[in-house]
């Protein structure tokens, strides 16, 4: 059984990665759809760290009304963190990753971070709920989450190779995920809260609430179609992945300024402006603590020969390689700016 749950909570995401990046007129290197579903993955453990701070504000709003609580667990402590750590994957690692050469991109790179988190908590929530819940989540949840990835991917390679309204196309790629994300999660926590308070819902706000929940799902994947169909006939125009398009990269710091070259503090805090070192830094430190995760979590499945245990220290030596991998090419960049920055004194 436990086998037959794992593949139920991960065979749905790999089949919507597989949808969307055959949709790929251009398809992007392993190695950076695998970090940035991994990168995804990770989006579990700062939700984790983040919840006991979302719980506290959400605490001081009226407990009793199931319709708050519902929207306050929705938005506050769902679609906002998850949201927000995906926008921040996508614009400080995928973005600025040399494989993202076309508008396209946002979509591919936007749902693979997105299942990759999906994945994660798909894998709580069955292995804990069991059978039933996998197949509502492997037909709900799942698809919502690679649909809002994909709203988000779309505004975020617009953005990435517009010559102005960057900020504008930034900010609507996290407002219109969140609200997608938000609206979906209101009606099924909306339910859940009532029963747990004991709190009839009326017939009528029922009928309203399941309404709102089928219109939601319906605009979303239209909405999406849209953005694909859009995205495709751009495609169709190039010639090759960046033809036509003229990306507007942050400037790297090419000489250091005198004050900064009196200390060498300072001089690491200006390399840590490159584009991709902070983030292959912070990956590789989040990959340790998936190391540690991954070994806890065989350590306490049972005996050494469980399936589960076997998939933990799977996970954990993908980890692992992946941190160190990451590390090192991190470290190595940072090295070379600051050799270059020395010589160019």
């Amino acid at each position: 059984m436990g086998i037959l749950l794992f593949l139920m909570a991960v065979v749905p995401s790999a089949v919507l990665l597989w949808l969307f990046l055959s949709s790929d007129k251009y398809p992007e290197p392993a190695g950076a759809l695998i970090s940035s579903f991994l990168l995804g993955v990770l989006i579990v453990l700062g939700i984790y760290l983040l919840y006991p701070f979302l719980s506290l504000v959400a605490s001081g709003l009226p407990a009793g009304n199931p319709y708050v609580v519902g929207a306050t667990h929705a938005f506050l402590l769902a679609a906002v963190p998850e949201e927000a750590f995906k926008f921040i994957i996508l614009r400080r690692y995928c973005v600025n990753h040399p494989a993202f050469d076309e508008p396209m991109d946002g979509i591919v790179y936007g749902v693979t971070v997105s299942l990759g988190f999906a994945t994660a908590e798909n894998l709580l929530y069955v292995l804990d709920g069991g059978m039933h819940v996998a197949v509502g989540r492997a037909f709900l949840a799942v698809p919502c989450h690679a649909l809002v990835g994909a709203v988000m991917g779309y505004h975020v390679g617009l953005a990435a190779f517009s010559r102005g309204e960057r900020s504008g196309l930034y900010a609507k790629a996290l407002l219109l995920s969140i609200l997608f994300h938000g609206l979906y999660d209101f009606v099924p926590m909306t339910f859940r809260n009532a029963q747990a308070m004991g709190v009839a819902i009326p017939a009528t706000v029922s009928f309203g609430l399941n309404i709102l929940f089928g219109a939601v799902l319906f605009v979303l994947i239209q909405y999406v179609a849209v953005l694909t169909r859009s995205m495709k006939a751009i495609q169709r125009e190039q010639t090759g992945p960046s033809f036509g398009f003229s990306r507007v990269l942050p400037n790297r710091v090419r000489t250091l300024d005198p004050a900064v070259r009196r200390s060498r503090v300072r001089r690491w805090i200006k390399a840590y402006k490159d584009e991709t070192a902070p983030m292959d830094l912070l990956f590789s430190a989040l990959c340790l603590v998936g190391v540690f995760c991954a070994l806890a979590g065989a350590a306490h499945m049972g005996a050494p020969g469980d399936p589960l245990s076997r998939i933990s220290l799977v996970v954990a030596v993908i980890f692992f390689v992946y941190g160190i991998g990451f590390a090192a090419r991190g470290m190595g960049k940072l090295t070379v700016k600051l050799l270059r920055d020395r010589d160019g004194r």
